[in-house]
């Protein structure tokens, strides 16, 4: 098995590379990652359901979606992911098995003096508090699995808690995240906020356990996880337009006006929009007009009512 830390603390690159290592090598990869703010939504969420984006926009705080399931995570250089990609075998019975993965994970914690346990979800518990959410996507032609999970040290829980808080309403089929209460390591150790020794010493506890040897990612490597990035990872037709078919409502108040807005996606396209106030006047219809039949992304919003007075009030960003 190669043991990879990742250089790169860009989410959308390391997210690229697990994708990357399942769907197009055939070995045993175990992998550390880091990354700047972000937050992650599963393959099946409604990301804008999910998250306040006005928040994480304004705290700097990515929004990422990854392949697997599962719910919506908070990243930043305080927390550590890990993810095994390898080989299920030759039946893709009894394939999703997160003890499989997640006891290497607990034995090596346990050696840097974290004792922990299994809540019913399979997450993994400090003294009854979640530190760690995990998922898994099957890659089934190839009968190869992704198991990924976040090991919560030493994050701004303040921030986890500032992006994980959606306004307004949702109705989907999505799949739902989990709330669970949930705690830094580093509050019941504080030397393992020194991530740098904390990750030296978690990859010398796992390596031996399984079998695993240092490992670098190739140039031939890198070169298509960026192009994965680019060409996917970081568009919003996947952050934002992947979410499935769902309508939108929210309040919002400009000079002291409570306005209404109504808004319908359908496989990523926003098919009805608008915003009326409190006398079902809608003072932006042209500007509403031009939303409608685009793809649900910054730029829609940002060309719609660039010439409005929402533009430079910046309100168009609570739009989702």
């Amino acid at each position: 098995m190669r043991f990879i830390v990742s250089p790169s603390t860009d989410v959308y690159y390391n997210l690229a590379a697990e994708s990357h290592f399942l769907h197009h090598t055939y070995e045993n990869i175990f992998l550390f990652w880091r990354s700047e703010k972000a937050v992650v939504c599963g393959k099946h969420q409604n990301l804008c359901a999910e998250i306040n984006y006005a928040a994480c926009r304004h705290l700097g705080i990515k929004a990422a979606r990854r392949v697997s399931g599962g719910g919506t995570v908070y990243h930043d250089l305080g927390n550590l992911n890990f993810a095994f990609i390898q080989d299920l075998g030759t039946t893709l019975d009894k394939a999703v098995n997160y003890k499989r993965f997640l006891e290497p994970i607990r034995q090596a914690l346990s050696t840097i003096g974290i004792e922990s346990t299994y809540s019913e979800r399979d997450d993994l518990l400090h003294k009854g508090l979640k530190f760690s959410g995990n998922a898994q996507h099957i890659f089934q032609q190839q009968k190869r699995v992704l198991h990924h999970g976040t090991l919560l040290i030493d994050a701004n829980i303040h921030h986890l808690g500032q992006a994980l808080k959606t306004d307004g309403q949702y109705q989907d089929k999505a799949v739902k995240s989990n709330r669970s209460a949930v705690t830094n390591l580093a509050e019941h150790l504080p030397q393992l906020a020194q991530m740098d020794h904390t990750i030296q010493a978690l990859s010398q506890a796992i390596a031996p356990l399984l079998n695993a040897t240092p490992s670098a990612i190739t140039a031939e490597e890198n070169h298509a996880i960026i192009a994965l990035r680019d060409n996917k990872f970081c568009t919003d037709e996947w952050i934002l337009g992947y979410s499935p078919n769902y309508t939108h409502q929210r309040d919002f108040i400009i000079d002291n006006r409570t306005y209404h807005l109504q808004m319908e996606v359908t496989k990523g396209i926003i098919t009805q929009f608008a915003i009326r106030d409190e006398s079902q006047q809608n003072p932006w219809q042209e500007a509403c007009l031009h939303v409608i039949n685009q793809p649900m992304a910054h730029h829609t919003f940002e060309k719609a009512f660039e010439n409005t007075s929402l533009a430079s009030s910046h309100h168009h960003l609570h739009f989702f």
